[in-house]
């Protein structure tokens, strides 16, 4: 079983993404950075691609949007379709495979966000995945890809890096190294339990240069629009703290 078969549960709610008033406040902030990128108008159609526990989704489907949630966790759409009953708002959530989505021409814009790309065990896996968010898109229609930005990424983790926090009474060890020849971060994660129980798990990230990126874009006939290098809206640069690139759909095909 691949590791994101399984990660994405209740531990990676619990450690890694813990959610609270802090991660609300970001979810309201980059859902203006979205439509603003985008320049998305209400009603549009979005599809937010590894949407997760549907923090974007949902706040997108408040603000007017007609928005579908593709995730491959039930876990994670159990917690989506929660929050949405919540804030009384429709979104269509769907799970499955993001090489496999079943629309062909129909979205205005496709958003992955919190670095939700290269999970996947090669360069054409993900380039599979890059082409079928292109399918999946309207003629003329735009993606948006949220990423770390390798440049100001990869200088801490040459050399590995260990980490460790406690949370609920258990203590959470993350071992990461950085495998040059392939791009990719490896984690691998102890978890100890408040009664000295130990299970382990981990995941690999693929992180790619902005170069790679553009040129991938360029295979699969998506035209790049614009680069940022934050939420908050600022140009790409080379120690900027995010990678967030917008490309285009071209409106004919050739």
């Amino acid at each position: 079983m691949a590791w994101y078969e399984e990660f994405f549960g209740e531990d990676y709610m619990r450690f890694h993404l813990r959610g609270g008033e802090r991660e609300e406040r970001r979810a309201l902030s980059e859902c203006d950075f979205v439509i603003s990128a985008l320049d998305l108008h209400p009603g549009a159609r979005v599809l937010d691609l590894c949407c997760g526990q549907g923090r974007h989704a949902v706040e997108l489907a408040r603000r007017g949007f007609n928005v579908t949630g593709f995730d491959l966790s039930d876990y994670l759409l159990g917690l989506a379709r929660d929050r949405a009953d919540k804030a009384d708002v429709t979104v269509n959530f769907v799970r499955g495979d993001m090489r496999e989505l079943p629309w062909e021409n129909h979205f205005d814009a496709v958003v992955n966000m919190f670095t939700s790309f290269g999970y996947l065990e090669t360069d054409e896996e993900d380039e599979k995945a890059l082409r079928v968010m292109r399918g999946a898109l309207r003629p003329g229609g735009k993606l948006l890809i949220d990423h770390h930005n390798r440049e100001r990424t990869t200088p801490w983790l040459e050399h590995g890096r260990k980490d460790w926090a406690k949370h609920e009474g258990h203590i959470v060890l993350d071992q990461q190294e950085w495998n040059v020849c392939h791009s990719r971060i490896h984690v691998a994660r102890t978890i100890i339990g408040p009664d000295g129980g130990r299970r382990e798990t981990g995941f690999v990230l693929r992180i790619y240069s902005h170069s790679e990126m553009l040129s991938m874009f360029a295979r699969v006939g998506l035209e790049w629009v614009k680069t940022y290098g934050s939420h908050d809206g600022s140009e790409y640069e080379h120690d900027s703290p995010r990678m967030a690139i917008v490309a285009r759909k071209p409106a004919e095909e050739s």
